[in-house]
């Protein structure tokens, strides 16, 4: 025990300091969050299939994006063909034009996230901080 304490002792001094042998543990509280601390980069709450493209792990997410999903598949082509010939969406002409327009959104969702550097879209992402998401509808419309 003298050796180890010792060792622990001289370790300490070597680095320039006192080392408690024994720490303390802090718990992270809002002031770490106000800084931007690495639990605030952590606080996003999304479900999986609310994501478009880009990243979908929540604890890599840093710069997402949002869209209005049912603006976006009622400004698709295939979905305004749907409405105009008054096709049925169950029927396979109806379910190959929304499976279309899905297609779609998506390609141009990941064009626009490239464009403005955003790392994910999603239909529904949020942050515990309640910081402001850039909604990006418009630009993926202009896409189509």
């Amino acid at each position: 025990m003298k050796l180890r304490s010792l060792i622990l002792v001289t370790t300490s001094l070597a680095l320039g300091g006192f080392v408690r042998a024994n720490p303390v543990p802090v718990e992270p509280g809002p002031a770490d969050a106000r800084l931007g601390g690495e639990e605030a980069l952590h606080d996003w709450e999304a479900k999986e299939e609310d994501n478009i493209c880009g990243i979908t792990d929540l604890k890599k997410v840093s710069k997402p994006a949002l869209v209005d999903y049912d603006q976006l598949l009622k400004a698709t082509p295939q979905i305004k063909e749907i409405n105009r010939k008054g096709i049925d969406p169950e029927s396979a002409e109806g379910k190959a034009l929304r499976k279309g327009a899905k297609s779609l959104i998506t390609k141009s969702a990941e064009l626009v996230r490239e464009a403005k550097g955003h790392c994910s879209v999603w239909k529904v992402i949020s942050h515990k901080d309640g910081r402001k998401i850039t909604d990006v509808t418009d630009d993926v419309i202009e896409r189509f």
